[in-house]
């Protein structure tokens, strides 16, 4: 067991973390950063590797990241609260899809929370 990590917005640290996952080789952890609006991506040690925040090619902004999940086929799917969507990305933060609340006026989902995969 270990911790690592401190309240605030400089990279490693935290404001509001939610959730977390591991990589399918258990040996990078991503983790939820809720009122920074971000996921934070670090070695199993603990080790700070990156940042999944808001790019240019992201259709949807990732606002208030609350529930994540990895796949089986190395993608992350992050709910985001705040946008009222799921956004898939690949392992190295390339954005993928947008799965979107709503959808032709039809509700799919609101809010978010979470992320399972069955």
């Amino acid at each position: 067991s270990f911790t690592f990590g401190q309240r605030g917005s400089q990279p490693g640290f935290f404001n509001h973390p939610l959730d977390l996952t591991l990589n399918n080789t258990e040996d990078l952890l991503f983790i939820t950063d809720c009122d920074n609006n971000r996921v934070q991506m670090f070695t199993a040690g603990g080790q700070f590797v990156r940042i999944f925040e808001n790019f240019a090619d992201v259709p949807l902004k990732l606002q208030g990241p609350v529930g994540i999940y990895y796949t089986a086929d190395d993608h992350l799917l992050i709910s985001s609260y705040g946008t009222v969507c799921v956004l898939v990305f690949e392992e190295d933060g390339s954005f993928v899809s947008v799965i979107v609340g709503t959808q032709q006026g039809k509700k799919r989902f609101s809010y978010p929370c979470g992320v399972v995969m069955l």
